[in-house]
């Protein structure tokens, strides 16, 4: 076993591009995080998750948790996203919160449980973070100690017989909080408190209770985002309207302005009545109050970012968040009818994504 010392503050890059090399080996590496010494190893390395479990002693019943790379990566890996689990994402991530999804046919099949879901992370410890960002990789972990025995939060607190069998020990430090993350399984509606770690019941009960709130944004909101916002109201289901605020907006959008005539057409045919809508420029408020933005195009995404680094984890293509693809919806504006129309037919498409997302844990 190799110990590298890492300046949990300022990883240098070399030692990071030691430890990277090893993680493409299919070795274990232990390593601090946020709340407490982990073991891991490449989540896209089915070998080395086999000889994690062996050398953990962990029953194979039990899957480890994924660390993602960046706050929104979660949504290549999940099924449903219920507002409530945004809003906790928001609140507690990077941070000591594990959210159990169901997850998607692009997780990784070692970290599926037999109920079809996964664990997810995103740590604030920045030596796991800049391990995956540099390398381009994606963490499966678990802490370090052998099963159901004691915690560690430093290095000199690992189990020796747990060393022998490893392949590198990052030595940076003591762990930020010293106990281990919460754990919530968000596949049912209320969430369930799995396991009491750093974040406490009441903690989490706070954010994810409350009436959940969805943004559409396009350039001028008047033609895609009010699409966007009637049919999501038009599909929500009735008994649940009080629960959620569908709003929408537009980066450069003058306010008070009606949706164009070709929408409010289109949308009528489609019994949607938006012959009310206004048009609002985005600010500040807009992308902090809400719990879920999703935009047109990746210019929109971008200015939403530039507007509040708060966005980072809630703002996404509607395509990406929909539907699992990176496509962006063009602009009608100044168009033909049937260009109106084709992208109508795409916006509703794509809400009805949206909708088995948003519910999909059954709530």
């Amino acid at each position: 076993m190799k110990i590298i010392k890492i300046d949990p503050d300022h990883p240098e890059e070399k030692k990071i591009e030691k430890a990277i090399q090893i993680l493409k080996k299919g070795k274990i590496v232990a390593f601090p995080t946020d709340t407490v010494y982990g073991l891991g190893v490449s989540a896209e390395n089915e070998a080395a998750i086999k000889r994690l479990y062996w050398v953990k002693k962990r029953p194979l019943d039990k899957p480890m948790t994924l660390f993602l790379r960046k706050k929104g990566g979660f949504i290549r890996f999940v099924q449903a996203v219920p507002l409530f689990a945004q809003r906790l994402i928001n609140e507690f991530w990077p941070g000591p919160l594990t959210l159990i999804f169901k997850a998607s046919q692009g997780s990784p099949p070692s970290l599926i449980s037999k109920q079809g879901k996964i664990g997810l992370r995103l740590s604030a410890h920045s030596i796991p973070r800049t391990i995956m960002e540099k390398g381009e990789i994606l963490l499966a972990t678990t802490s370090a100690n052998l099963s159901g025995e004691f915690t560690p939060s430093t290095s000199g607190d690992l189990d020796k017989a747990l060393l022998e069998d490893i392949d590198l020990l990052i030595d940076g430090g003591e762990s930020l909080l010293g106990e281990e993350s919460t754990i919530v399984d968000v596949t049912r509606f209320p969430p369930l408190l799995i396991r009491e770690g750093w974040l406490l019941p009441a903690q989490i009960e706070k954010v994810w209770q409350g009436k959940g709130d969805v943004l559409f944004v396009c350039t001028g909101n008047t033609c895609r985002s009010p699409m966007a916002e009637g049919l999501l109201k038009k599909l929500w289901p009735q008994r649940k309207k009080n629960e959620i605020k569908i709003d929408s907006a537009g980066t450069s959008a003058l306010p008070g302005l009606p949706s164009t005539s070709l929408t409010q057409k289109i949308m009528k045919e489609k019994g949607v009545d938006i012959s009310y809508h206004e048009s609002k420029p985005l600010n500040q408020k807009m992308v902090e109050e809400a719990d879920l933005i999703l935009v047109m195009e990746k210019m929109h995404k971008n200015k939403v970012l530039d507007l509040s680094s708060l966005a980072e984890g809630k703002v996404f293509l509607l395509t990406k968040f929909a539907l699992g693809v990176d496509e962006e919806i063009l602009d009608p504006m100044g168009r033909s009818e049937e260009s109106y129309r084709e992208c109508a037919r795409e916006i509703e498409k794509n809400i009805e994504g949206v909708l088995e997302k948003l519910m999909g844990c059954g709530k």
